[in-house]
């Protein structure tokens, strides 16, 4: 898995390429604050009652050299606050595509 992220006006773009099946799959989501997305794979063994759960980001999470890594996310159904890698968000208007 390779993931590039973006730094956009509004937010950020992150790109993940899937490329341990044949064909590879990318997805780019553009991730901006206030909007909802789905928590989608691949995610660790532990994470993975989190999949497919629908959530709001309220807030972008740095690392300590300065690079966004994970967002604080509302999750819709319960109304909780947790933390969720940006390359597991996507939403509808995610772009998908196979090579």
């Amino acid at each position: 898995m390779n993931i590039h992220i973006e730094d956009i006006v509004s937010g950020y773009r992150v790109s993940v390429v899937h490329d341990d099946n044949k064909p590879s799959t990318k997805r780019i989501t553009e991730i901006n604050l206030g909007n909802i997305y789905n928590i989608v794979g691949p995610l660790y063994s532990k994470q993975q009652n989190m999949l497919n759960k629908v959530c709001t980001v309220i807030e972008f999470i740095e690392d300590r050299s300065g690079f966004p890594s994970k967002a604080k996310v509302r999750y819709v159904d319960n109304n909780r606050v947790g933390r969720v890698s940006l390359y597991n968000l996507a939403s509808a208007s995610s772009v998908h595509e196979n090579f």
